[in-house]
């Protein structure tokens, strides 16, 4: 079996100021994603790259926090499970399942708050940038690879990326 390359990201501003986002793991056309963005001002190249710098770094800070709640939720819902049995079992451990069940429906909570904060973050970062919107357009390959082609138009660095 043939192994895939990783994808990478680069930033362009086409000779018209059009910034696009392209992702690609090859050459061939079906191997590349290009969007076309909205923008309120032409960005730079180094504005370009310094978001998709911190994009990166806030996606791999939330990454983290989520596997931290994650393993939180299992020791909780595993203290509630033990709470459980230890009750049916005629030993009483209410504060053990009353503590575990707080536990997890605030991290059910708080998972919807964080959630929002971090679509916020993302957005509030693109529109800072000169963005009308964080949703690009999907652009034909052809018509993008022309566009970043022409005289003009520049290039920013590749950046490796975790998932297209």
């Amino acid at each position: 079996m043939e192994q895939k390359k990783p994808w990478t990201i680069q930033w362009h501003i086409a000779a018209d100021g059009t910034v696009i986002k392209q992702r690609s793991r090859g050459s061939t056309e079906h191997e590349q994603l290009f969007q076309q963005f909205a923008t309120t001002r032409t960005p730079k190249i180094e504005q370009l790259d310094a978001l998709e710098e911190g994009l990166q770094r806030a996606s791999a800070s939330g990454e983290r926090r989520s596997r931290v709640l994650l393993y939180l939720a299992y020791v909780a819902l595993a203290g509630l499970v033990a709470g459980i049995v230890s009750t049916w079992a005629g030993i009483d451990t209410g504060f053990l399942t009353l503590g575990s069940l707080a536990v997890v429906v605030l991290l059910g909570l708080s998972t919807g708050v964080i959630m929002r904060a971090s679509i916020s973050r993302y957005q509030r970062a693109h529109r800072q940038a000169g963005f009308e919107s964080s949703n690009g357009v999907t652009l034909a390959a052809r018509e993008a690879r022309m566009m970043i082609s022409d005289p003009g138009a520049v290039s920013g660095r590749e950046f490796a990326a975790v998932r297209a």
